[in-house]
C-alpha cells in the first residue's frame, strides 16, 4: 500500500561541524518529525548517509534532490506523496496533515525573504539555462517541497543535467554566482518544463528568518500567554537566516520549551481534542487550563457537562477536587475510564436542570458546558454565584458562530460585577476536522468577579 513519506535530510558533514556548532539541532528536528509522522500515519524516511562520497562536487542539497527517488526505490518503499524536509526545520506537534492540502501537485512555498539574493541567483544562472525568463513570482524555497511519483522523470532528468555539467555547477555555485546550490537550478528546471506548482499553502507552513520578523517575541499585552509568535501561529519553524554556529543553542532552547508536547505519554497527547471530535475542547483550550490553573491545587472545581471526561482529566491535574456532572450514562463510563488513574474526581450522573440536583457548596471554580440555551446558561450562573459570589467561571463554546453563549455572557456582564479576565482556547477561524464548527471568536472565556 502506498504511503505518504517524509524524506528527512540529516546528513552530518563533519567538514562543517565547527561551522554549524555541532549537529545536535538535527536530532531535535528529527524528534519533531518522527512524532508528527507517527501521528498522521506518514512514513518517516531519514536520509543520513550520502550517495556520493565527494561532498564538494555533490553537496548534500544536490544529493537530496537528485537521489530522493533512487533512495526510496533502493529501500523498497511504495510511496505516494513525498515531503522533502531539511533538518533545520521543526514541525509543530499539532500541525495538521499537510498532504491533504496539496491537491496532489508539486507543492512549494514562495521564497520572499531576500529578494536581492533571489534576483542575483536567478540572473547568475540565466545564461546556463539558455536565457530562460524565470518568473520570480513563482520562485520557491527547496528546503520544504512536496511531490509525487508523477514528478519522477523530472527529477531523473534533473539528476542527468547535474551529472552532465557537474564541474560547471560547482564553479557557478562556488565562484561565480555564490548564491545557493540546487535551489535556483531546480526552479529553472521545473518552470522550463511546465511543471504545475502549488504555492497556495499558507505561509504558516514555512516560517523563516524568525528573528528578522520578530517571531521570537510574544504579545506583551497578553500577559497570561507568553508563547512566542512562531510557536503560537506557525506549523513549520525554519531556523535559517540565524548565525549557523548558534543554531543548536537556539533550537535547544525551543525544544526545552515545547518538548513535553512530543512525549507520547504526556497527558495532552493521550486525550481527544476538538480537531478530532467536536464535543470536546481543543488541545489549546486544555493547554491554557493547565497553564492558568497549574498552581491552584487548593481550589475545588465543579464541571457541569463533563461529556466523556477529556477536559475532566485536565481539571484533575489542576484542582484539589473535581465534581464532574454528566447526564448521559454512556458518557459516565467514559469519564470513569479517563480518570481511572486519579483519585480526586467525583463523578455524578444527573440532570443539572432538575429540581433534585444539588450543587456542592465548597466550589471555587465552575466549568459550564451543559445546556447551551441562553436560559440554561443563566440558570447555571445564577445558582453558582449564589453559592460563591467570587466563583471563577469557565465557559467552552464561547466562539460558536450562533454567538448564543457570547451574547448571554455579555448581557450577564453588563448587569454584574463579573468581567472576562482571560480568553482561552483556539482562535476565530478554527474549524473542527468534521467541519461542523468554525469559531467566530475565541473558543472559551474565563469570568471573574471584580472587587
Amino acid at each position: 500500500m502506498k504511503k505518504n513519506v517524509v524524506f528527512w535530510v540529516g546528513v552530518k558533514n563533519e567538514m562543517y561541524s565547527e561551522k554549524y556548532g555541532g549537529w545536535d539541532w538535527m536530532d531535535i528536528s528529527r524528534k519533531t518529525w518522527e512524532f508528527w509522522c507517527k501521528k498522521h500515519n506518514v512514513l518517516f524516511v531519514p536520509f543520513e548517509e550520502p550517495i556520493e562520497s565527494d561532498l564538494v562536487k555533490f553537496r548534500i542539497n544536490w544529493q537530496k534532490a537528485i537521489f530522493c527517488f533512487d533512495e526510496l526505490d533502493r529501500r523498497g518503499i511504495d510511496y505516494d506523496q513525498i515531503y522533502l524536509v531539511d533538518g533545520m526545520n521543526m514541525i509543530k506537534w499539532d500541525a495538521p496533515n499537510i498532504f491533504e492540502l496539496t491537491g496532489h501537485k508539486f507543492t512549494a512555498w514562495r521564497d520572499t525573504d531576500n529578494l536581492n539574493w533571489i534576483h542575483t541567483s536567478i540572473q547568475g544562472y540565466k545564461e546556463f539555462f539558455n536565457n530562460y525568463e524565470l518568473d520570480i513570482i513563482k520562485y520557491f524555497s527547496s528546503g520544504l517541497i512536496i511531490f509525487n511519483e508523477s514528478h519522477k522523470e523530472l527529477f531523473n532528468s534533473f539528476k542527468k543535467l547535474y551529472y552532465d555539467n557537474v564541474d560547471m555547477f560547482v564553479k557557478l555555485q562556488d565562484e561565480i554566482v555564490r548564491k545557493g546550490t540546487e535551489q535556483t537550478p531546480l526552479n529553472y528546471w521545473l518552470q522550463s518544463h511546465d511543471c504545475e506548482i502549488n504555492t497556495d499553502i499558507p505561509f504558516t507552513w514555512k516560517l523563516t528568518h524568525l528573528h528578522r520578523k520578530e517571531m521570537f517575541n510574544h504579545n506583551w499585552q497578553l500577559k497570561e500567554d507568553p508563547t512566542p509568535f512562531f510557536i503560537k501561529y506557525g506549523n513549520i519553524w525554519n531556523f535559517s537566516g540565524l548565525p549557523k554556529d548558534k543554531r543548536t543553542e537556539i533550537m535547544t532552547q525551543v525544544w526545552n520549551l515545547v518538548k513535553h508536547n512530543y512525549d507520547e505519554e504526556h497527558l495532552l497527547n493521550t486525550l481527544i481534542h476538538k480537531d478530532e471530535w467536536v464535543k470536546t475542547t481543543s488541545r489549546k483550550f486544555k493547554e491554557d487550563i493547565l497553564r492558568i490553573f497549574k498552581n491552584k491545587k487548593d481550589l475545588t472545581c465543579l464541571e457541569l457537562g463533563a461529556c466523556r471526561g477529556h477536559t475532566t482529566r485536565i481539571f484533575s491535574e489542576c484542582f484539589k477536587k473535581v465534581y464532574a456532572v454528566e447526564l448521559d450514562k454512556e458518557n459516565i463510563e467514559y469519564i470513569n475510564k479517563e480518570c481511572s488513574n486519579v483519585n480526586n474526581v467525583e463523578v455524578t450522573q444527573a440532570d443539572v436542570y432538575s429540581d433534585s440536583f444539588q450543587i456542592p457548596t465548597d466550589i471555587d471554580v465552575a466549568y459550564i458546558d451543559a445546556g447551551h440555551t441562553a436560559r440554561q446558561i443563566m440558570i447555571d450562573i445564577e445558582r453558582l454565584i449564589k453559592i460563591n459570589p467570587n466563583i471563577i467561571l469557565i465557559f467552552d463554546d464561547y466562539g460558536q458562530p450562533d454567538r448564543v453563549i457570547a451574547n448571554t455572557l455579555q448581557e450577564f456582564i453588563n448587569k454584574s460585577n463579573f468581567q472576562i479576565s482571560q480568553y482561552i482556547g483556539e482562535y476565530n477561524g478554527f474549524t473542527c476536522k468534521n467541519g461542523k464548527i468554525t469559531f467566530a471568536t475565541r473558543e472559551g472565556v474565563i469570568l471573574t468577579a471584580q472587587k
